[in-house]
């Protein structure tokens, strides 16, 4: 996530940087909890349980500067307890054309190369500020994103 502000303000421990507990990715997949906390911005507020913390590490991010991890590495952010406002740029996975998505339709953005497969639906570029058919398209995209988000879900979280 790309360290993104105004103010040209870092990601440190007191505006809520990520940590991430290094080398957790090589244990595969943990099992979370959905909590859907108040405080939890997941969408169902999924925790992986009895984290390290004391060997977690701080990735502090400079304006400009940012992180990529695997998903599987546990990783979470703390509050922000400073004065500024913390803004980030998440790009949420990466799929490959030659991947067929098992639990719901996948919108993508194409970065490169040719798409053979035709397995996703394909975004297309903003024709403009908020027109109404580029923002219907994104509410089906966010409503197709929630239905895999939420598959087997008990509850709808807030997010």
């Amino acid at each position: 996530m790309p360290a993104l502000s105004p103010e040209q303000i870092s990601f440190y421990n007191e505006n809520g940087c990520m940590y991430m507990w290094e080398g957790s990715h090589h244990a595969g997949q943990r099992d979370h909890v959905d909590t859907y906390g108040k405080d939890n911005l997941l969408t169902r507020g999924q925790t992986v349980m009895d984290v390290p913390e004391d060997i977690t590490v701080p990735i502090e991010l400079r304006p400009g500067q940012l992180s990529l991890h695997h998903p599987w590495v546990v990783h979470g952010s703390g509050h922000n307890t400073s004065k500024h406002r913390r803004i980030g740029f998440a790009i949420q996975s990466y799929i490959g054309a030659d991947v067929d998505s098992v639990h719901g339709k996948i919108y993508v953005q194409q970065a490169r190369g040719t798409d053979t497969h035709k397995y996703h639906e394909h975004t297309p570029r903003p024709t403009g500020l908020m027109q109404p058919h580029d923002v219907d398209f994104r509410d089906n995209a966010n409503e197709a994103l929630k239905q895999i988000f939420y598959k087997g879900a008990k509850k709808i979280g807030q997010y």
